[in-house]
Protein backbone atom coordinates (compact mmCIF):
# COMPACT_ATOMS: atom_id res chain seq x y z
CA UNK A 1 0.00 0.00 0.00
CA UNK A 2 1.48 3.34 -1.02
CA UNK A 3 0.72 7.01 -1.63
CA UNK A 4 1.60 7.96 -5.21
CA UNK A 5 1.39 11.30 -6.95
CA UNK A 6 3.07 14.36 -8.47
CA UNK A 7 5.07 16.93 -6.53
CA UNK A 8 3.09 19.66 -8.29
CA UNK A 9 -0.02 18.46 -6.41
CA UNK A 10 1.61 17.73 -3.05
CA UNK A 11 4.99 19.28 -2.34
CA UNK A 12 7.79 17.55 -0.46
CA UNK A 13 7.38 19.90 2.51
CA UNK A 14 3.71 18.91 2.87
CA UNK A 15 4.56 15.22 2.59
CA UNK A 16 7.17 15.59 5.35
CA UNK A 17 4.64 17.26 7.65
CA UNK A 18 2.11 14.48 7.08
CA UNK A 19 4.62 11.69 7.74
CA UNK A 20 6.00 13.40 10.85
CA UNK A 21 2.65 14.23 12.45
CA UNK A 22 1.25 10.75 11.82
CA UNK A 23 4.53 9.12 13.00
CA UNK A 24 4.67 6.89 9.91
CA UNK A 25 7.47 4.47 9.04
CA UNK A 26 8.23 3.85 5.40
CA UNK A 27 10.21 4.76 2.31
CA UNK A 28 9.59 7.87 0.20
CA UNK A 29 10.86 7.51 -3.37
CA UNK A 30 11.30 10.65 -5.50
CA UNK A 31 12.07 10.88 -9.20
CA UNK A 32 12.63 14.11 -11.13
CA UNK A 33 14.19 15.08 -14.44
CA UNK A 34 17.78 15.25 -13.15
CA UNK A 35 17.69 13.56 -9.76
CA UNK A 36 16.09 10.59 -8.07
CA UNK A 37 16.43 9.09 -4.62
CA UNK A 38 14.81 7.72 -1.50
CA UNK A 39 14.24 9.04 2.02
CA UNK A 40 13.71 6.57 4.86
CA UNK A 41 11.41 7.37 7.79
CA UNK A 42 11.19 5.63 11.17
CA UNK A 43 8.31 6.74 13.41
CA UNK A 44 8.15 10.02 11.51
CA UNK A 45 11.89 10.83 11.64
CA UNK A 46 14.36 10.72 8.74
CA UNK A 47 16.94 8.02 9.39
CA UNK A 48 18.57 7.63 5.96
CA UNK A 49 18.59 8.98 2.40
CA UNK A 50 20.36 8.85 -0.92
CA UNK A 51 20.03 10.75 -4.21
CA UNK A 52 21.48 10.05 -7.65
CA UNK A 53 21.88 12.23 -10.70
CA UNK A 54 21.04 11.13 -14.24
CA UNK A 55 24.42 9.39 -14.52
CA UNK A 56 23.67 7.41 -11.32
CA UNK A 57 26.27 9.26 -9.25
CA UNK A 58 25.65 10.34 -5.66
CA UNK A 59 24.61 14.00 -5.46
CA UNK A 60 25.69 14.60 -1.84
CA UNK A 61 27.64 12.95 0.97
CA UNK A 62 25.36 13.38 4.01
CA UNK A 63 21.71 12.88 4.92
CA UNK A 64 20.70 16.54 5.28
CA UNK A 65 22.15 17.76 1.97
CA UNK A 66 20.83 14.64 0.27
CA UNK A 67 17.31 15.49 1.42
CA UNK A 68 17.72 19.11 0.25
CA UNK A 69 18.85 17.91 -3.19
CA UNK A 70 15.52 16.10 -3.54
CA UNK A 71 13.47 19.28 -3.01
CA UNK A 72 12.42 19.74 -6.62
CA UNK A 73 9.43 21.43 -8.23
CA UNK A 74 8.52 18.78 -10.78
CA UNK A 75 8.60 15.03 -10.36
CA UNK A 76 6.84 11.98 -8.98
CA UNK A 77 6.76 10.54 -5.48
CA UNK A 78 5.76 7.23 -3.95
CA UNK A 79 5.51 6.71 -0.19
CA UNK A 80 5.23 3.08 0.87
CA UNK A 81 4.54 1.94 4.42
CA UNK A 82 7.18 -0.59 5.46
CA UNK A 83 10.03 -1.22 7.90
CA UNK A 84 12.81 1.06 6.59
CA UNK A 85 15.61 -0.75 8.45
CA UNK A 86 15.32 -3.83 6.27
CA UNK A 87 15.61 -1.85 3.05
CA UNK A 88 18.47 0.29 4.39
CA UNK A 89 20.44 -2.88 5.14
CA UNK A 90 19.85 -4.10 1.59
CA UNK A 91 21.45 -1.00 0.02
CA UNK A 92 25.20 -1.43 -0.66
CA UNK A 93 27.52 0.31 1.81
CA UNK A 94 28.64 3.72 0.59
CA UNK A 95 25.51 4.24 -1.50
CA UNK A 96 23.32 5.50 1.34
CA UNK A 97 23.80 7.87 4.26
CA UNK A 98 22.26 7.22 7.67
CA UNK A 99 21.85 9.04 10.98
CA UNK A 100 21.21 7.11 14.17
CA UNK A 101 19.21 9.70 16.12
CA UNK A 102 16.99 10.63 13.18
CA UNK A 103 16.40 14.12 11.75
CA UNK A 104 13.27 16.17 12.37
CA UNK A 105 11.33 16.37 9.07
CA UNK A 106 9.74 19.67 10.09
CA UNK A 107 13.14 21.39 10.09
CA UNK A 108 14.08 19.70 6.82
CA UNK A 109 10.73 20.71 5.30
CA UNK A 110 11.07 24.36 6.29
CA UNK A 111 14.73 24.66 5.28
CA UNK A 112 14.30 22.70 2.06
CA UNK A 113 11.26 24.76 1.07
CA UNK A 114 13.16 27.98 1.85
CA UNK A 115 16.12 26.94 -0.31
CA UNK A 116 13.77 25.94 -3.10
CA UNK A 117 11.97 29.30 -2.92
CA UNK A 118 15.30 31.16 -3.04
CA UNK A 119 16.42 29.13 -6.04
CA UNK A 120 13.09 29.85 -7.74
CA UNK A 121 13.45 33.59 -7.06
CA UNK A 122 16.93 33.63 -8.60
CA UNK A 123 15.81 32.17 -11.90
CA UNK A 124 16.68 34.53 -14.81
CA UNK A 125 13.78 36.63 -16.00
CA UNK A 126 12.86 36.22 -19.67
CA UNK A 127 13.85 39.24 -21.80
CA UNK A 128 11.01 41.52 -22.88
CA UNK A 129 9.57 40.89 -26.35
CA UNK A 130 11.07 42.98 -29.17
CA UNK A 131 9.15 46.16 -30.04
CA UNK A 132 6.64 45.88 -32.82
CA UNK A 133 7.91 47.25 -36.14
CA UNK A 134 6.84 50.82 -36.78
CA UNK A 135 5.56 52.12 -40.11
CA UNK A 136 8.21 53.90 -42.13
CA UNK A 137 7.78 57.67 -42.24
CA UNK A 138 9.07 59.82 -45.10
CA UNK A 139 12.31 61.72 -44.36
CA UNK A 140 11.91 65.38 -43.42
CA UNK A 141 12.49 67.96 -46.12
CA UNK A 142 16.09 68.99 -46.62
CA UNK A 143 17.01 72.19 -44.80
CA UNK A 144 19.59 74.48 -46.42
CA UNK A 145 22.21 75.37 -43.85
CA UNK A 146 23.89 78.82 -43.98
CA UNK A 147 27.44 78.98 -45.18
CA UNK A 148 29.97 78.43 -42.43
CA UNK A 149 33.44 79.89 -42.47
CA UNK A 150 35.90 77.03 -42.97
CA UNK A 151 38.03 76.20 -39.97
CA UNK A 152 41.70 75.27 -40.22
CA UNK A 153 42.31 71.57 -40.38
CA UNK A 154 43.44 69.88 -37.21
CA UNK A 155 46.70 68.07 -37.42
CA UNK A 156 46.55 64.29 -36.82
CA UNK A 157 48.43 64.69 -33.55
CA UNK A 158 45.86 67.22 -32.38
CA UNK A 159 42.76 65.19 -33.29
CA UNK A 160 40.46 64.58 -30.37
CA UNK A 161 39.67 60.87 -29.98
CA UNK A 162 36.25 59.90 -28.74
CA UNK A 163 35.93 56.60 -26.89
CA UNK A 164 33.24 54.36 -28.32
CA UNK A 165 32.13 51.56 -25.98
CA UNK A 166 31.08 48.45 -27.81
CA UNK A 167 28.19 46.51 -26.36
CA UNK A 168 30.02 43.24 -26.55
CA UNK A 169 32.87 44.69 -24.48
CA UNK A 170 30.64 45.29 -21.44
CA UNK A 171 31.16 42.42 -19.03
CA UNK A 172 27.90 40.91 -17.77
CA UNK A 173 27.10 41.43 -14.10
CA UNK A 174 27.76 38.32 -12.06
CA UNK A 175 24.64 36.54 -10.90
CA UNK A 176 24.36 36.20 -7.14
CA UNK A 177 24.96 32.60 -6.14
CA UNK A 178 22.35 30.71 -4.15
CA UNK A 179 21.41 27.14 -3.45
CA UNK A 180 19.97 25.63 -6.58
CA UNK A 181 20.09 21.94 -7.44
CA UNK A 182 19.80 22.85 -11.12
CA UNK A 183 22.89 25.08 -10.98
CA UNK A 184 24.84 22.29 -9.28
CA UNK A 185 23.78 19.81 -11.92
CA UNK A 186 24.58 22.24 -14.75
CA UNK A 187 28.12 22.76 -13.44
CA UNK A 188 28.58 19.00 -13.33
CA UNK A 189 27.48 18.73 -16.95
CA UNK A 190 24.27 16.87 -16.15
CA UNK A 191 21.54 17.31 -18.72
CA UNK A 192 17.86 17.09 -17.87
CA UNK A 193 15.88 14.17 -19.16
CA UNK A 194 13.33 14.90 -21.85
CA UNK A 195 10.40 14.05 -19.59
CA UNK A 196 9.29 12.40 -16.39
CA UNK A 197 7.39 9.14 -16.60
CA UNK A 198 3.74 9.88 -15.74
CA UNK A 199 2.21 8.18 -12.73
CA UNK A 200 -1.34 7.49 -11.65
CA UNK A 201 -1.86 9.59 -8.53
CA UNK A 202 -3.56 8.12 -5.48
CA UNK A 203 -7.26 9.00 -5.25
CA UNK A 204 -7.98 12.01 -3.07
CA UNK A 205 -4.41 13.31 -3.26
CA UNK A 206 -5.42 16.72 -4.61
CA UNK A 207 -7.89 17.07 -1.72
CA UNK A 208 -5.43 15.91 0.93
CA UNK A 209 -3.29 19.04 0.86
CA UNK A 210 -6.15 21.52 1.21
CA UNK A 211 -7.94 19.55 3.93
CA UNK A 212 -4.78 19.10 5.98
CA UNK A 213 -4.76 22.90 6.36
CA UNK A 214 -8.41 22.85 7.39
CA UNK A 215 -7.50 20.45 10.20
CA UNK A 216 -5.08 22.94 11.74
CA UNK A 217 -7.83 24.94 13.47
CA UNK A 218 -11.05 22.93 13.70
CA UNK A 219 -13.88 24.58 15.56
CA UNK A 220 -15.27 21.35 17.03
CA UNK A 221 -15.08 17.56 16.94
CA UNK A 222 -18.22 17.48 14.82
CA UNK A 223 -16.45 19.58 12.17
CA UNK A 224 -13.66 16.99 12.04
CA UNK A 225 -16.15 14.13 11.58
CA UNK A 226 -17.80 16.01 8.71
CA UNK A 227 -14.41 16.49 7.04
CA UNK A 228 -13.74 12.75 7.37
CA UNK A 229 -16.99 11.90 5.58
CA UNK A 230 -16.30 14.57 2.98
CA UNK A 231 -12.87 13.10 2.25
CA UNK A 232 -14.27 9.55 2.14
CA UNK A 233 -16.80 10.64 -0.47
CA UNK A 234 -13.89 11.19 -2.87
CA UNK A 235 -12.74 7.58 -2.49
CA UNK A 236 -15.91 5.46 -2.22
CA UNK A 237 -19.62 5.60 -2.95
CA UNK A 238 -20.94 5.37 0.60
CA UNK A 239 -19.54 5.45 4.12
CA UNK A 240 -20.65 5.40 7.74
CA UNK A 241 -18.76 6.86 10.70
CA UNK A 242 -19.15 4.96 13.98
CA UNK A 243 -18.22 6.21 17.44
CA UNK A 244 -16.53 3.60 19.64
CA UNK A 245 -17.71 3.57 23.24
CA UNK A 246 -16.64 1.30 26.06
CA UNK A 247 -19.37 -1.30 25.53
CA UNK A 248 -20.83 -0.42 22.12
CA UNK A 249 -20.08 0.86 18.62
CA UNK A 250 -22.78 3.28 17.46
CA UNK A 251 -23.56 5.01 14.18
CA UNK A 252 -22.74 8.71 14.05
CA UNK A 253 -23.05 9.94 10.46
CA UNK A 254 -23.18 8.76 6.85
CA UNK A 255 -23.23 9.62 3.17
CA UNK A 256 -24.45 7.60 0.20
CA UNK A 257 -26.74 5.27 2.16
CA UNK A 258 -29.99 4.76 0.23
CA UNK A 259 -33.00 3.09 1.86
CA UNK A 260 -36.28 1.99 0.32
CA UNK A 261 -38.07 3.43 3.34
CA UNK A 262 -37.10 5.75 6.15
CA UNK A 263 -34.46 8.41 6.82
CA UNK A 264 -30.86 7.11 6.36
CA UNK A 265 -29.44 9.48 9.01
CA UNK A 266 -31.94 8.36 11.64
CA UNK A 267 -31.40 4.71 10.72
CA UNK A 268 -27.61 5.00 11.00
CA UNK A 269 -27.78 6.68 14.40
CA UNK A 270 -29.79 3.73 15.65
CA UNK A 271 -27.15 1.14 14.65
CA UNK A 272 -25.43 -0.47 17.66
CA UNK A 273 -22.78 -3.20 17.51
CA UNK A 274 -21.07 -4.95 20.39
CA UNK A 275 -17.24 -4.74 20.24
CA UNK A 276 -17.06 -8.22 21.81
CA UNK A 277 -18.93 -9.98 18.97
CA UNK A 278 -16.85 -11.50 16.17
CA UNK A 279 -16.86 -9.04 13.29
CA UNK A 280 -14.71 -6.76 11.19
CA UNK A 281 -15.30 -4.11 13.88
CA UNK A 282 -13.76 -6.23 16.63
CA UNK A 283 -10.76 -6.95 14.38
CA UNK A 284 -10.18 -3.26 13.59
CA UNK A 285 -10.43 -2.21 17.25
CA UNK A 286 -8.07 -4.96 18.38
CA UNK A 287 -5.45 -4.45 15.64
CA UNK A 288 -5.85 -0.64 15.46
CA UNK A 289 -5.29 -0.82 11.74
CA UNK A 290 -7.19 -0.52 8.47
CA UNK A 291 -8.99 -3.60 7.17
CA UNK A 292 -10.13 -4.06 3.59
CA UNK A 293 -11.73 -7.38 2.66
CA UNK A 294 -14.91 -9.24 1.78
CA UNK A 295 -17.43 -9.48 4.61
CA UNK A 296 -17.94 -13.01 5.79
CA UNK A 297 -21.44 -14.18 6.64
CA UNK A 298 -22.10 -13.83 10.35
CA UNK A 299 -24.72 -12.28 12.61
CA UNK A 300 -23.06 -8.87 13.04
CA UNK A 301 -22.32 -8.39 9.35
CA UNK A 302 -25.81 -9.47 8.32
CA UNK A 303 -27.29 -6.98 10.80
CA UNK A 304 -25.05 -4.19 9.45
CA UNK A 305 -25.92 -4.87 5.80
CA UNK A 306 -29.61 -4.98 6.62
CA UNK A 307 -29.41 -1.55 8.28
CA UNK A 308 -27.52 -0.18 5.27
CA UNK A 309 -30.19 -1.24 2.79
CA UNK A 310 -29.79 -4.99 2.31
CA UNK A 311 -27.31 -5.26 -0.61
CA UNK A 312 -24.05 -7.10 0.06
CA UNK A 313 -20.88 -5.24 -1.08
CA UNK A 314 -18.09 -6.91 -3.03
CA UNK A 315 -15.53 -5.44 -0.60
CA UNK A 316 -15.70 -3.48 2.66
CA UNK A 317 -13.35 -0.92 4.16
CA UNK A 318 -12.95 -0.19 7.87
CA UNK A 319 -10.37 2.21 9.32
CA UNK A 320 -9.83 3.36 12.92
CA UNK A 321 -9.56 6.95 14.11
CA UNK A 322 -6.98 6.93 16.90
CA UNK A 323 -7.10 9.58 19.62
CA UNK A 324 -4.46 9.35 22.36
CA UNK A 325 -3.69 5.80 21.28
CA UNK A 326 -7.30 4.63 21.63
CA UNK A 327 -9.77 3.83 18.85
CA UNK A 328 -12.29 6.66 19.15
CA UNK A 329 -14.17 6.07 15.91
CA UNK A 330 -14.37 3.71 12.93
CA UNK A 331 -14.98 4.64 9.30
CA UNK A 332 -16.83 2.00 7.27
CA UNK A 333 -17.10 2.27 3.49
CA UNK A 334 -17.94 0.39 0.30
CA UNK A 335 -18.80 1.07 -3.34
CA UNK A 336 -22.43 0.00 -3.53
CA UNK A 337 -24.48 0.13 -5.67
CA UNK A 338 -21.50 -0.50 -7.97
CA UNK A 339 -19.94 -3.96 -7.91
CA UNK A 340 -16.31 -2.94 -7.66
CA UNK A 341 -13.53 -3.04 -5.07
CA UNK A 342 -12.51 -0.04 -2.95
CA UNK A 343 -9.12 0.61 -4.56
CA UNK A 344 -6.28 2.71 -3.14
CA UNK A 345 -7.18 4.31 0.22
CA UNK A 346 -3.75 5.47 1.40
CA UNK A 347 -4.57 9.19 1.17
CA UNK A 348 -7.74 8.62 3.21
CA UNK A 349 -5.81 6.66 5.85
CA UNK A 350 -3.25 9.46 6.12
CA UNK A 351 -6.07 11.98 6.53
CA UNK A 352 -7.62 9.84 9.28
CA UNK A 353 -4.29 9.86 11.11
CA UNK A 354 -4.18 13.66 10.83
CA UNK A 355 -7.81 13.91 11.92
CA UNK A 356 -7.03 11.86 15.04
CA UNK A 357 -4.20 14.23 15.95
CA UNK A 358 -6.46 17.25 15.35
CA UNK A 359 -9.20 15.76 17.52
CA UNK A 360 -6.69 14.97 20.27
CA UNK A 361 -5.49 18.58 20.16
CA UNK A 362 -9.08 19.89 20.24
CA UNK A 363 -9.91 17.76 23.29
CA UNK A 364 -6.77 18.91 25.08
CA UNK A 365 -7.59 22.56 24.41
CA UNK A 366 -11.10 21.96 25.69
CA UNK A 367 -9.79 20.43 28.94
CA UNK A 368 -7.39 23.32 29.47
CA UNK A 369 -10.20 25.77 28.87
CA UNK A 370 -12.41 24.00 31.44
CA UNK A 371 -9.59 24.03 33.99
CA UNK A 372 -9.07 27.74 33.42
CA UNK A 373 -12.73 28.44 34.18
CA UNK A 374 -12.49 26.49 37.42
Amino acid sequence: MSLVGNLEDLGLGDIFQIIFLSRRSGVLAIRGKVVEGKIYFKDGLVIAAYSLDSSKKLVSNNVQDTVFSLFIEEGNFDFELKDPNEEVKAVPSGSIFTVEAGLNPQFLAMEGSRLLDEARAKKPVAPPPPPSPKMETPPPPEVVQPAVKPQPAIEPAQKIETAHVKKEEIAPRPVEESFSPKSIWAEAGIVEEAHIEPVTASPGLSLLRSMIFELQNPHSSSEITLMILRFASEIMNRAVLFIVKRDSIEGLGQFGVVLKQGDPNRRIKGVKISPQDESIFKEAVFKKMTIKKNLEKNRVHEYLIKELGGDWPSEAFLAPLLVSGRVAALLYGDNLPEEKTIGDTESLEIFLAQAGIAMERALLERRLSMQGKE
